[in-house]
C-alpha cells in the first residue's frame, strides 16, 4: 500500500464531501445524486481510514505530510 497516494485520495474525498454538503439547498435536502455521490464517497473513505490504519499499526511508516522531520532524522541517525 502506498500510505501518501491513500491520504492523498481522502483529502480528495473530504472535499467531495465538502463541495456536496456546501450544495445542498437552503433546507439541507440533497438531490438523489447528491446523496448517492455522498454515500460512494463516505464507503470509499471509510475503506482507505480503514487500509491506512492497519497500514500503520503493522508498522508501516506514516504519510509523508504526517511525519515528524525532526523525529525523522533523529532516527536515521541512531539516537
Amino acid at each position: 500500500m502506498d500510505p501518501d497516494a491513500n491520504l492523498a485520495e481522502q483529502r480528495r474525498i473530504v472535499c467531495a464531501i465538502q463541495t456536496i454538503g456546501d450544495s445542498c439547498d437552503d433546507a439541507g435536502v440533497y438531490t438523489d445524486d447528491q446523496a448517492d455521490a455522498l454515500a460512494d464517497h463516505a464507503a470509499r473513505l471509510a475503506e482507505l481510514v480503514e487500509a491506512l490504519d492497519e497500514w500503520i499499526v503493522r508498522g508501516g511508516y506514516l504519510p509523508e505530510p504526517w511525519r515528524n522531520p525532526l523525529r525523522d532524522a533523529i532516527e536515521k541517525r541512531g539516537a
